[in-house]
Parts: structure tokens; sequence; C-alpha cells
């Protein structure tokens, strides 16, 4: 290994000490119950930090040849945590309404937001909605996931008032429902409407033309034979009116005479 490889992982070694054992609310990473943050997420952060070479397989070495004793992943290799941690989580109770700043900011897709101001933020049953009393932050952690987001202003106290809970880990603030009435952002644009296809309209138009024409007061031209003459249509004679007359005097219908 050369110098140059073996200083990057030093690099790395220390940054990852200090992310997972110190402070990962600091830099918008959440861990799950068991102290595991996911390795994606991990590399997203150090990439945030400047160290934009590291790739999975520098964790990978690093934990073969150096962090054995500091680190540890889970069995898939996806997660992982320090084996030394200076912070505590506390999910179960929650802070004082009066700890909880009056404003919240988290994000979420561009295409979820309208959903989002009808019915509000809702989370699955093994994760949180992350909000931060910074923009800053909150922007941070929501580019993670998307590059089309929309920042929300969110009124604690009020979703408070309407059952919300709220959870407090370091920087961090968690919930698992938001109502709609406590969520605020920007307006929603307008749909914009597609550009006119010149000959779909001219088509469409021709279209309408023609259904016009076969409308009331339509007529067909029979085909005439050469020298003028219609052509004479198969079948059986039509009979004049003459023969229709002696048809009737026959009968002697009554109406007739």
């Amino acid at each position: 290994m050369s110098r140059r490889e073996i200083f990057k992982l030093e690099e790395v070694k220390r940054q990852l000490l200090y992310i997972l054992g110190r402070s990962p609310d600091e830099f918008g990473l959440l861990p799950d119950t068991e102290g595991f943050v996911k390795i994606k997420e991990l590399i997203q952060v150090l990439h945030e930090e400047g160290l934009s070479y590291v790739r999975k397989s520098h964790i990978d070495e690093l934990i073969m040849w150096e962090g054995k004793e500091l680190f540890e992943t889970d069995e898939e290799g996806k997660r992982i945590k320090a084996k030394h941690q200076d912070w505590e989580s506390d999910f179960i109770t929650p802070p004082h309404i009066k700890e909880v700043p009056k404003i919240l900011y988290t994000c979420v897709r561009k295409r979820a937001y309208p959903v989002v101001l009808e019915k509000g933020l809702f989370s699955n049953d093994n994760s949180y909605i992350i909000l931060s009393d910074s923009e800053e932050m909150a922007l941070r952690i929501g580019r993670r996931k998307s590059s089309e987001l929309v920042l929300l202003e969110v009124r604690t106290h009020d979703a408070m008032n309407q059952g919300s809970s709220f959870f407090s880990f370091g920087r961090l603030y968690l919930s698992h429902w938001i109502p709609a009435q406590c969520i605020f952002g920007p307006p929603l644009e307008s749909k914009k409407e597609k550009p006119i296809d010149k000959k779909k309209k001219k088509k469409k138009e021709e279209k309408e033309k023609i259904k016009e024409a076969f409308s009331a007061g339509t007529f067909f031209m029979t085909e005439k034979k050469k020298g003028g003459k219609e052509k004479k249509g198969k079948g059986k004679k039509k009979k004049s009116w003459k023969e229709e007359v002696r048809k009737l005097r026959k009968r002697k219908d009554p109406d007739f005479f």
C-alpha cells in the first residue's frame, strides 16, 4: 500500500470516528436503534465534507486492515457503526413543548408536495420525519434523496396541540406525523399547458370538416356510366308510380278513392 493510500485511509478513519462516534446529528445522520447508519448515506456525508474520492471500497479496506477494533458492519455490509459512541438517543420520551423550537424545517420531493399540503407528513413505523432548526441542514439532508426539493416550514407548537409528538436527537428533531394545517411552503405551481402540435391540430380540423360535411343535409353522388347515364344498381327493379296506382285500384282501397 502506497503512502498516499495510507494517508487517505487515515483521513477517512478520523472522519468516521468523529461522525459515527461523537456527533452524527451534526452531519444530519440519524442512526437506527442499533446505532448503525447506512454506508451509502455516510459516503454522501464524506463527499459533502470534501472527501469526494471516498468509495465503499475505501471503507471496506479500512475495516479490513485498520478498523476491526473501531468499526462494525452488519452482515450484509450495508450499515456501519462505531464501536465506541459518545452520544445517546432517547426516542421514547419526547421533550417538553418549550424545548422544541417553534419553527422547524424539512424537505420533501417536489412531486410529493401537493399531497403533503393536503394530507400532511407521515413516516413508516421504523423511521422518522427528520427536521432541523436550520434551513441549510434541512436542504442538506433532503439533497441526499432528491435534487428536486421543496423546503417546508413546520409550526411545531400548533402540531403538538393537534397531537403530534417530537423527539430530539442532538441538533435534529424527529416526528412520526405532522398535520397538514401546520405545514407551510411556497405556492403550488400551475400546471403548464402542453405546446400545441400544429400538424395534429391541422389533422383534427380536417376531420371536423369531414364530419360536418356528412351531417344533416348531405347526399351522395351516384356513379354514372359513360355518356352521362347513371349506373343501374343490381337487384329487383323498383315499381313505377303507375303500377302502384293499378295495384290500389284492383284492391279498391277506400282511402284512395
